[in-house]
């Protein structure tokens, strides 16, 4: 249960994932408290610098733009009709994609992520202990949500195709909760790709159910949106390049309550998506500060840990809406 020996999941990664780490310049990951060598120190600053190179004046405008029409839309909903509201988020869509392409530099994936706060073995010889069981109320969640569907509870639309989507959706939440104890156990590369894989099968399938349920269509695109997740994972694996993996990831959460403004409820108790959305944030701020949570805590609970039960109310606040709302 010795953080700092090599895993043998390491050494067993895909030849793919093994070669690229090889090449890539990164030193193995150091011991809480240490310093990495010269090589992963020039590559987070170089990190650093991408991200300071991200100029923030077309994303202003993107979202000015679409929040100006949002507003237009809700005070003068006579003059703007469905073709027009789905046309300006493809037209977003489309923005942020160039934006991201031309404006971005590519982001390859800082060695530094994989040393967390919180290495001890608490217990059962389970390496990086919190990191790990903090992820088994994703499992719950997600089978939680499918005993409820299949009791009938949640209140869903009858049409197979959406029902198989929102089981998909919870069958993913349970295969975060796995994936992500997996890349815990032996945080690298090579693991971290079970550990994101997943996710964009929910970020994705949520896509098209909020689309089909509030713009009428978008549930038969639900198959090429998973791919276009599942490529995302691929194409980092490749390349080592984040970009298409922050876009599939960030697109949904950031035109969210936009998408919401825009177009008509099918559904009341629409706030729940907001909620999930604030729980969202609160997992990524803890995420951000890791270490100073960590010790903030007397070194009890990190932010990671708190970010993976933050996460998990997150999902709870999808399923707690489906149970409560009523069709309008």
């Amino acid at each position: 249960c010795n953080p700092d020996r090599p895993s043998r999941r390491a050494s067993s990664s895909p030849p793919l994932m093994r070669n690229r780490m090889a090449t890539s310049g990164s030193n193995p990951v150091a011991p809480e408290g240490s310093v990495n060598g010269p090589a992963a120190e020039a590559q987070e600053g170089m990190v650093m610098r991408q991200f300071k190179k991200f100029p923030i004046t077309p994303l202003i405008t993107i979202f000015g733009l679409l929040g100006s029409f949002c507003t237009y839309a809700v005070m003068f909903p006579e003059y703007v009709d469905l073709g027009s509201k789905v046309g300006i988020m493809l037209l977003v869509l489309l923005a942020l994609m160039i934006y991201l392409y031309v404006a971005v530099p590519p982001i390859p994936q800082d060695q530094k992520y994989h040393n967390f706060a919180d290495k001890r073995c608490l217990c059962c010889k389970v390496p990086n202990t919190f990191d790990v069981v903090s992820n088994v109320p994703f499992m719950f969640v997600g089978i939680g949500s499918l005993v409820l569907q299949h009791a009938g509870i949640l209140k869903l639309e009858a049409d197979p195709t959406v029902q198989w989507s929102w089981s998909f959706l919870f069958v993913s939440y349970i295969a975060i909760g796995f994936g992500s104890s997996y890349y815990h156990w032996a945080p690298t590369n090579a693991t971290l790709v079970w550990d994101r894989l997943p996710m964009t099968l929910a970020f994705t399938s949520l896509t098209a159910i909020v689309v089909h349920e509030h713009a009428g269509t978008g549930i038969e695109t639900m198959p090429f949106l998973v791919l276009a997740g599942i490529w995302s994972v691929w194409y980092w694996g490749r390349t080592d390049d984040l970009r298409p993996y922050a876009f599939v990831q960030g697109f949904p959460m950031l035109t969210l309550p936009f998408f919401l403004a825009l177009f008509p409820a099918k559904y009341d108790s629409r706030a729940y998506y907001i909620f999930a959305l604030v729980w969202y944030a609160v997992a990524r701020v803890t995420e951000i500060n890791d270490r100073e949570i960590f010790h903030a805590t007397g070194r009890r609970i990190s932010g990671h840990s708190i970010k993976h039960l933050a996460a998990a109310v997150g999902l709870c606040m999808i399923t707690r809406m489906l149970t409560v709302r009523n069709e309008i």
